[in-house]
């Protein structure tokens, strides 16, 4: 990790390019930093702003990383082609019709026969859509040229398909198992989705090579937990430890993060590190139950693994009281955290 760095590099907005190279695509350069803000629970939403991204808010229910990319709601269209408009533009509105109706098929065919039909490349909205759709019905491997086409063009988005007939929407997109960014349409909205894409075909690194460049250019805790997930796969623990460094535990996000960086301490036998993240990550009682609940139960069994049975049993048993089929719990529990 940590050699992602490409040559050409094409603007996503102000401040922000994205590198195109051989092996995929990473996001550089600096931008301000984020706004953030927390919901003082730690639920719900929390939100990242990137200027010029769209880049605009986080959901933390469950989120099943299995599902694509989605709208975050049927598109609005906001015009109508004129009699002598292009036919690509016609087509285009043909797709977003289809598409606001959920006929996704039927928009996946009509987003790829408007981007054959511009023929000049003047536009990219009809290969985003084509990406993005492709997507959401499983078809990775048409939709990863449509948005390796967008991220690699000096075309800007929104451009003038996406003005004139969407306006504002976007798509959500899964960050990890219960994490979601909403993304405006734009060429972010393509770069995160060919995360999905390239994370689902198993080129995990060329994913990496994605998320880790922009979080180094822009530290959000949306980015730097998908960051963390992916190093999570590849057993990438220093990576992990490097990135979550400094990361306190302040909203279900962060909360996330700060599990994964104990789980890679403990990989690094730095075990009175990672006891010292899951004291964190259980300080406040205002998170997803099911994070703290994952959180005392690892807690447990580091200390089991330390021979520090009455604190173990502590976790454990609390655990066992809110949910008895938990992982093996119950087994650790009625064998006084024998084995």
């Amino acid at each position: 990790m940590g050699s992602f760095r490409f040559r050409r590099s094409i603007k996503l907005g102000p401040g922000v390019r994205l590198n195109v190279g051989k092996t995929g695509v990473g996001i550089s350069a600096g931008v301000r930093g984020a706004r953030r803000t927390f919901h003082s629970s730690g639920r719900e939403t929390a939100s990242v702003g990137i200027p010029g991204t769209g880049l605009s808010y986080v959901e933390t229910k469950s989120a099943s990383k299995a599902s694509a990319s989605e709208p975050t709601a049927a598109p609005a269209l906001t015009g109508k082609p004129g009699l002598f408009a292009p036919k690509h533009e016609k087509e285009f509105y043909k797709a977003l019709q289809a598409y606001a109706k959920g006929d996704t098929e039927e928009a996946r065919t009509l987003f790829e026969s408007a981007s054959a039909k511009d023929e000049s490349g003047r536009v990219l909205a009809d290969d985003l859509l084509a990406g993005i759709v492709s997507a959401t019905t499983g078809k990775l491997d048409e939709a990863i040229p449509y948005l390796e086409t967008v991220v690699a063009s000096e075309v800007e988005l929104p451009d003038e398909l996406i003005t004139k007939y969407l306006g504002s929407g976007g798509i959500a997109v899964s960050v990890t198992d219960r994490v979601k960014v909403a993304v405006e349409w734009s060429s972010l909205a393509a770069a995160l989705t060919l995360v999905e894409c390239y994370q689902a075909q198993g080129r995990t690194e060329e994913a990496i090579g994605v998320l880790q460049q922009l979080a180094d250019a822009e530290p959000s805790p949306v980015l730097l937990l998908s960051l963390c997930d992916l190093y999570a796969e590849t057993g990438a623990w220093d990576e992990i430890v490097d990135a979550a460094a400094g990361v306190a535990n302040e909203d279900d996000v962060t909360l996330e993060i700060r599990l994964l960086q104990a789980r890679a301490l403990r990989e690094q036998k730095l075990d009175e590190a990672a006891l010292a993240a899951y004291k964190d990550a259980l300080r406040s009682k205002k998170r997803d139950p099911e994070l703290l609940k994952e959180a005392r139960y690892q807690r447990g069994r580091l200390l089991l693994e330390r021979r520090k049975t009455a604190h173990a049993m502590r976790d454990l048993q609390a655990v066992y009281a809110d949910d008895p089929h938990y992982r093996d719990v119950a087994k650790l529990v009625r064998n006084g955290g024998g084995k």
